[in-house]
Order: C-alpha cells, then sequence, then structure tokens
C-alpha cells in the first residue's frame, strides 16, 4: 500500500515543483501558472472557443473566463465573439502574445531537461511512453463509477477496536 501512497505523492511533488518553477521563469510576464499553461493551449488551438479550452484543459468555463480576463489584461490574448452564438468568444493571441510563444515552450523544454538530465535516452522514453498512458486512462476515465466502486473497509480507531 505504501507504495501507492509514494506514487501520489511523487505525482503531487512533480506537480508543485512544476508549479513553481513555470511561475518562477515568467515573472518578467507576470504569468500564474494558470495563464502559462492557458497560453500554451491557445498557441495549438488558435481560435478556438473559450468552452473548448475549458474542455481540453478539464477546467470549469468560469475558470477559463478569469484567466483570460488576465490574459487580455496583460495584451497577450484577444478575443471575438462568435457570429452564429453571440455567447461563444474565440480566442486569439495577440502580436505580444505571439512574441511570446518560444520563450514560453522553452520554460518547460529547460524544466524537462533537467529533470531527465542524468538519465538515458531510454529510461525516458520509457517515462515519456508511461506517462502518456497514464493521462489516455485518467482522461478516459469515469471517475465517479471509479470512486463509488471503492470497496468499503472497516473503519478503526487507534485502538485496532472498530467504530461503533
Amino acid at each position: 500500500m505504501d507504495e501507492y501512497i509514494n506514487i501520489g505523492r511523487w505525482f503531487s511533488v512533480l506537480h508543485r515543483r512544476s508549479q513553481i518553477f513555470v511561475v518562477e521563469a515568467c515573472e518578467k510576464l507576470h504569468l500564474t501558472y494558470s495563464e502559462y499553461v492557458m497560453l500554451l493551449r491557445i498557441y495549438d488551438h488558435e481560435g478556438a472557443r473559450q468552452d473548448e479550452l475549458a474542455a481540453m484543459l478539464y477546467l470549469d468555463k468560469a475558470v477559463v473566463t478569469r484567466t483570460m480576463t488576465m490574459l487580455e489584461k496583460k495584451g497577450l490574448v484577444y478575443r471575438e465573439q462568435d457570429a452564429r452564438d453571440k455567447r461563444a468568444k474565440h480566442v486569439y493571441l495577440t502580436d505580444y502574445g505571439k512574441e511570446q510563444h518560444a520563450y514560453l515552450r522553452n520554460v518547460i523544454q529547460r524544466w524537462v531537461d533537467y529533470l531527465v538530465e542524468d538519465m538515458e535516452p531510454a529510461e525516458v522514453e520509457v517515462i515519456v511512453k508511461g506517462f502518456d498512458h497514464l493521462v489516455d486512462r485518467a482522461c478516459r476515465a469515469d471517475i465517479r463509477k471509479l470512486a463509488r466502486d471503492i470497496p468499503e473497509v472497516e473503519m478503526t480507531r487507534g485502538n485496532g477496536h472498530a467504530e461503533s
């Protein structure tokens, strides 16, 4: 069981340390981690609707709207209303936003290069394939069903006796 706890902790540490690195590297642009992630997605899907971006990143639409507002204020993106659906907005990069693309891509590349610096290429390939598989499974998971199907265990107090 401890190995499962360790895996969860490892994911957590990697995620948190990655966030800290990205925020530090993006300090000169005054970007939050969420804004950074959103910009990377926009670079790959410029013109996407906000709701599409929310779905791609598994985020609430309100979070995406707030993030877009901040990115607009920072001069990195602009939004245009959809011609057919006035509620929908498409997101585009400003010239300034486009100018930041190479730097922002290099941020994550530098972090990953650092993490795998002393590993053999074959080890890195196994990890990349493994993460790709894990992400695919996580994205396809019926989380509610999976969470409900956890077997019940008898709850005990610290003294080893079942609670009444």
